[in-house]
């Protein structure tokens, strides 16, 4: 065997060991890049995933944040006396501390009408007429209502009155407004005032009984 032909057998089998390598280089090359795009696409699905919780979690802090003002301007609402249970007694209770604190004379009279709807206010209603409470009202209330309270002073002056309304909207737990006040003429000892208080409430939803 010739130099040459030893020489080339040598060179192929070098040539061989070469080209098996690079074989072996293209295809974890490949393999490489294949598991590279496979891989981003896993993390783009997961930074989806990731992305569509995160904008979830935020909207439902948002809905949680927005219940919690409700909830506050509910309790706000209730401490006031606007929501829940009507404190009728409470009202006229105040009506006369006011009187007494203000050291009125002792001309004064009211009349606390049951509740109403609200969408009803212009109505016809028959009032009860007492100087207490006539409030045998439980029956079971639906809706916003408006209570109207007549109140009666006489021998009293015009600034007297008015530090009266101010006086009871300061201390009365409940809104009300002064719906209609008339004055009489001015006499030696005073005048007569006759006011409708009207006061607003949102009575609690009463359970339904079950008739079964």
């Amino acid at each position: 065997m010739s130099d040459f032909q030893t020489i080339l057998r040598l060179a192929r089998r070098s040539l061989l060991v070469l080209g098996g390598s690079l074989l072996v280089a293209l295809a974890a090359y490949l393999a490489a890049g294949y598991f590279k795009d496979r891989l981003q696409t896993q993390l783009t699905t997961v930074q989806q995933t990731v992305n569509a919780q995160q904008a979830t979690l935020s909207e439902k802090q948002t809905d949680l944040a927005n219940l919690q003002t409700e909830i506050d301007r509910f309790n706000q609402l209730r401490q006031a006396g606007l929501v829940g249970t009507p404190d009728r007694e409470g009202w006229t209770e105040q009506l006369v501390a006011s009187r007494v604190r203000l050291a009125l004379p002792p001309t004064l009279l009211y009349t606390l009408h049951p509740p109403q709807p609200l969408a009803q206010q212009d109505s016809a209603v028959a009032p009860v007429t007492a100087n207490v409470d006539a409030d045998s009202t439980n029956a079971v209330a639906v809706g916003p209502q408006f209570h109207d309270l007549d109140v009666t002073l006489t021998d009293i002056q015009e600034e007297e009155l008015l530090a009266l309304l101010r006086d009871y909207r300061a201390h009365v737990k409940g809104h009300f407004r002064v719906n209609l006040c008339t004055l009489s003429t001015p006499t030696p000892t005073g005048l007569s005032a006759r006011c409708t208080l009207r006061f607003f409430t949102l009575p609690d939803a009463q359970p339904t009984p079950d008739l079964s």
